[in-house]
């Protein structure tokens, strides 16, 4: 995985990850597809955040470090299993107190209920850990690493690129939230 980036995220997810995503809120694909183009980079924003303290940093380096080890090399049968209940303890770390304006943002961008939205990226959650967790390990071990140069460099097209970029990863779905002038700008405004 040297060369991690939004693509590496996208791959895991259109192999058969949005449809178990799908079944299990019992939504279709596309909309599964807009909410995770909305989502991961506000998730990615919201660590990036969190990683910005020194505190932060470590709860975040080690709830990667506790999902490094995760079996997602099949994300389908990954995210058929996943923890609902684990996810969302995620999202509240990620989000924390600004949790409800990003999922609210999120929901009103691409036309899913605020619940379905939450559910969309409860269950994503540990499979974005399990990625990220595995890059810091491998980094770890090989080279320096950067938890905050990982997040930026995931970041680091700016939010409408990366927005775009998962957009087309995942079918092409995320164009209405590119249509939403600025939805990941003010979602991404909300951590700093």
């Amino acid at each position: 995985m040297a060369n991690f980036d939004l693509n590496s995220i996208g791959q895991l997810l259109t192999n058969g990850g949005m449809s178990a995503i799908g079944k299990r809120v019992k939504l279709k694909q596309s909309d599964v597809a807009q909410v995770l183009s909305s989502g991961i980079p506000s998730m990615l924003a919201g660590m990036q955040s969190n990683a910005s303290t020194a505190d932060g940093a470590a709860s975040l380096s080690q709830a990667l470090a506790d999902h490094s080890n995760d079996n997602i090399a099949n994300a389908a049968e990954f995210l058929k299993g996943a923890d609902l209940a684990d996810g969302k303890k995620i999202l509240g770390h990620i989000f924390g107190d600004k949790q409800d304006a990003a999922l609210e943002n999120i929901s009103k961008a691409t036309g899913v209920t605020k619940a379905k939205a939450t559910s969309i990226l409860a269950l994503a959650a540990p499979l974005l850990l399990s990625s990220l967790g595995s890059q810091q390990q491998s980094q770890q071990s090989s080279s320096g690493f950067s938890l905050t140069g990982l997040l930026g460099g995931l970041l680091g097209g700016g939010q409408q690129q990366s927005t775009s970029l998962l957009g087309s990863l995942l079918g092409g779905a995320a164009s209405s939230s590119n249509e939403s002038g600025g939805l990941l700008d003010s979602l991404l405004n909300l951590f700093h």
